[in-house]
């Protein structure tokens, strides 16, 4: 009986032409190339067909013996269990490719087409805006099926913990179990997510209690006091908010082409309830509202932001606010609570029962929908009573400004604010 040659660098050394096969495991070679080289060369056939596996490793001696050995007993392995591994190694590559990017996209399609839920253009910008801030730099480059639970909860923490917004938290940990629910489902099959690693999350986990901040009376003169060290777009936007309660985005997303004679139409699409709100401004309003581009509160001039994703001011406004609570701290000679831009909100419709606004009317100038019956046979939307109880409070302010010392400072009119027009005027305008 013949000896096979034992494969090892002296016998490879003085292989010259053909091929020399390994004994120790079925299907490797080490092959000469016409130009002298060597190479290593799997070949075989799965058992039971007439499927041939071929693959090539690469050059020796770059290649050990014991590395080409190795990789000859993993396909070994699989060949000799009916698996072509070609076919793994394909499957494999696929699933590398699925990103949480990239499914992340898939998920946004389907939400954008409609065909799984129906969801408001505000709410569709929420979850885009979860990925981006909390998900997209920490976890999108990376493979979904390698996301662990402990990855997210990372995210989650560190939200909560070092940032210290708890009800960011809570939200994104609930939009992370709708996103990897989805990859997980039927529906978001093409994901290939088998294990869904958000399973451990809460839309709960971290206690909030109801911000019920407000600025008093005492209050309000001393933050348009450090609201005057600020800069004019500051200015404009703390005023606003004050003016006309709306919500943060609502104002700085806001375009030019949703003023119209001396009234700012939020659009339904930009509105938390999805119902259009018309806010009538007084003169102090209109010469804070009024830019000349197509955005009230452009990125080129933003706050306090170096991220320029957006076209409007969007992000650096609670920093702002917290150099304002200090400044309003200095000036008083006593701690203030730090506040918000939605404190704003509050703020007015906690002043309107001082100035006499009724409760129906405070209530629009929120934009809260009416309740009940109410909400299904009234249909008188309030537009002139919301009108005059803007100016009302516009006036309120321009006062508070002039016994504060800082009404030129913030460019409050030189004359007291005329009565305002009604509904009809307005459109005829």
């Amino acid at each position: 009986m013949t000896k096979l040659p034992t494969l090892s660098p002296t016998s490879i050394d003085a292989l010259r032409s053909g091929k020399m096969n390994d004994p120790q495991n079925p299907g490797l070679a080490i092959t000469v190339l016409p130009s002298g080289g060597k190479v290593w060369k799997y070949l075989r056939k799965l058992p039971g067909t007439n499927t041939v596996v071929k693959d090539t490793l690469g050059s020796y001696p770059a290649n050990t013996i014991k590395a080409a050995r190795d990789w000859a007993a993993a396909l070994n392995e699989k060949v000799e269990s009916g698996i072509d591994p070609r076919v793994v190694a394909r499957a494999d590559a696929e699933r590398q490719e699925m990103t949480v990017e990239k499914a992340h996209g898939l998920y946004m399609d389907m939400i954008d087409s409609g065909s799984w839920k129906t969801l408001k253009p505000r709410s569709i910008k929420d979850k885009a805006d979860y990925y981006r801030r909390s998900m997209k730099e920490t976890i999108g480059p990376r493979c979904i099926h390698d996301i662990t639970e402990d990855d997210l909860w990372e995210i989650i923490e560190d939200k909560a913990e070092n940032d210290g917004a708890y009800t960011q938290a809570n939200r994104t940990a609930a939009e992370m179990k709708v996103f990897f629910g989805w990859c997980v489902s039927r529906r978001g099959r093409v994901t290939g997510l088998k294990a869904d690693p958000s399973i451990t999350l809460s839309g709960s986990w971290y206690e909030t209690n109801p911000n019920r901040r407000i600025l008093n009376l005492d209050e309000i003169p001393v933050f348009l006091r450090a609201l005057a060290l600020e800069k004019r777009t500051v200015q404009r936007a703390m005023i606003l908010w004050l003016l006309t309660a709306t919500r943060k985005l609502e104002l700085l997303e806001a375009s030019t082409s949703e003023y119209r004679s001396g009234v700012w139409t939020l659009p339904a699409d930009r509105v938390k309830n999805g119902t259009a709100h018309n806010i009538a401004l007084g003169p102090w309003g209109r010469s804070l509202f009024q830019m000349n581009g197509e955005y009230v509160f452009p990125a080129r001039v933003r706050a306090d932001s170096t991220d320029d994703s957006t076209p409007t001011m969007a992000n650096g406004w609670y920093a702002i606010c917290t150099r304002i609570t200090d400044n309003m701290s200095k000036i008083s000679g006593k701690t203030v609570e730090r506040f918000t831009p939605h404190a704003l909100r509050r703020t007015m419709r906690s002043n309107t029962k001082r100035l006499k606004i009724d409760y129906e009317t405070a209530e629009a100038m929120l934009n809260h929908l009416k309740q009940g019956l109410e909400r299904i046979y009234d249909g008188y939307e309030l537009e002139d009573e919301k009108a005059a109880a803007f100016l009302r409070w516009e006036n309120e302010v321009i006062r508070i400004a002039m016994e504060a010392g800082v009404a030129d400072i913030l460019g409050c009119p030189v004359t007291k604010a005329v009565a305002p027009q009604s509904t009809g005027e307005r459109l005829a305008a």
